[in-house]
């Protein structure tokens, strides 16, 4: 094909040839423009039907709406248990941390008192 182009560029005059890219790029562009037009529309007319299908079909309706409130209550529950393992989860780990602090209390009223004996035998020496 580019031995057809540079043929076509030696022997057609210039204008010619900026004439033929100009076509070629708004047949390009119409072509991407249909199939872009075309695709809105087959999306409108699939969303159309399933709007008449609704309207003419309430039994429809009712088994979307409850698949739809089975699956919401589905993904809450699910929701609440990952919840729950959470509060589990963080509840045992502030217990651990609650009985280290008072562990850690203690040892250090232990050392208070150790430092007040140490303190008081040298005055209690003198």
């Amino acid at each position: 094909m580019s031995g057809v182009r540079k043929v076509g560029k030696r022997v057609l005059p210039g204008g010619a040839v900026e004439s033929f890219r100009r076509l070629r790029a708004l047949v390009r562009y119409l072509r991407t423009l249909s199939y872009e037009v075309y695709d809105r529309q087959k999306t409108y007319h699939v969303e159309e039907l399933e709007g008449e299908l609704i309207a003419r079909r309430p039994d429809i309706t009712e088994r979307m709406m409850k698949d739809l409130l089975e699956r919401t209550d589905i993904l809450l529950q699910e929701l609440h248990r990952q919840l729950e393992a959470l509060r589990a989860r963080q509840g045992s780990e502030l217990q651990e941390l609650r009985a280290r602090v008072e562990e850690l209390t203690t040892q250090s009223a232990e050392l208070r008192a150790e430092l007040e004996r140490v303190r008081a035998e040298p005055a209690a020496a003198q």
